[in-house]
């Protein structure tokens, strides 16, 4: 188990610079287009997050949990794109015993997993907007707030934990899916991911540096593992034997049904999702007025 966790360490480290790497290549690439506007702004994050996948399938905003966050914004001379750079921190989590369909309920799973997620993301706003005038929203000169829509791709590290005896357990370092044993040659999964946000929010001015937005952000990602549930069940007997006991009651929590090798645990042909959505109260480190349009 101690192996296992200085891997994933080292694994997520190393997933961390790569995508800092990434992100100042994409900032020195945007910079010669949008030039040196320096209209800048931090911020903080507050809201909540949720998820969808086996466990929820369509339930939105279900068992939310409070989500923070920091932010940095590089707004373009064109007061049209924005670069933002976000680490977003949030929890989500799901029980079959909280489900309507009767196949999930005698399944029987729970999990929760922390989110820590970070990287560039672009806004583009409906209509010019400069952050940080003085809020009129009757002077059309005065771009005070818009609606926009952002996407971007971001790293981000889970860490799905389930319930055993009221105490919670690492679900990954397991293999309740019989991974690495002679049922199931896949690798366990890697903790390490790449999620795609796509979103859209308004902001809008509360005096001269002070702005105020909020949004609504998908994160699509590329497993299905978030929730430790995909494939179909093992051998209990094998599994207990060569993953360790653990595994075997993680794997199958329902102590009246007998489960079939093969039998399906979960829906492989669908990745999970995973949600931010809140509010974002930002300050501009240059005054109005300092940045020149084209």
């Amino acid at each position: 188990m101690l192996v296992l966790r200085r891997k994933n360490q080292t694994n997520s480290l190393t997933s961390f610079f790569a995508m800092r790497r990434a992100v100042i290549l994409v900032f020195i690439c945007l910079t010669p287009i949008f030039g040196f506007c320096q209209s800048e702004e931090i911020g903080i994050f507050a809201g909540g997050s949720y998820y969808l996948g086996d466990l929820n399938p369509a339930k939105q905003f279900y068992n939310t949990n409070f989500a923070p966050g920091l932010l940095y914004r590089y707004n373009m001379k064109d007061n049209r794109w924005v670069l933002r750079i976000h680490f977003t921190y949030g929890t989500v989590e799901a029980r079959d015993a909280d489900s309507k369909i009767q196949s999930n309920i005698d399944r029987n799973l729970d999990f929760r997993s922390y989110i820590i997620e970070a990287g560039p993301i672009m806004e583009l706003n409906f209509i010019e907007y400069e952050m940080g005038t003085r809020t009129n929203f009757g002077n059309k000169n005065r771009k005070s707030g818009t609606a926009y829509i952002f996407a971007g791709v971001n790293y981000f590290r889970m860490r799905p934990e389930g319930t055993l005896d009221n105490i919670m357990v690492e679900l990954q370092p397991l293999g309740t899916e019989g991974q690495e044993s002679s049922q199931n040659s896949d690798k366990r999964y890697n903790l390490n991911q790449i999620s795609i946000p796509v979103g859209l929010g308004i902001k809008f001015n509360l005096g001269p540096r002070i702005a105020c937005s909020f949004e609504y952000g998908l994160r699509k990602t590329f497993t299905d593992y978030l929730d430790d549930v995909s494939g179909t069940y093992v051998d209990p007997v094998t599994l207990a034997l060569e993953n360790g006991p653990i595994a075997a009651q993680m794997a199958n929590k329902n102590a009246d049904a007998i489960v079939l090798d093969g039998q399906q645990r979960g829906n492989p042909g669908t990745k999970d999702w995973y949600v931010f959505a809140g509010a974002i109260l930002s300050y501009r480190l240059n005054k109005p007025g300092t940045c020149k349009k084209w």
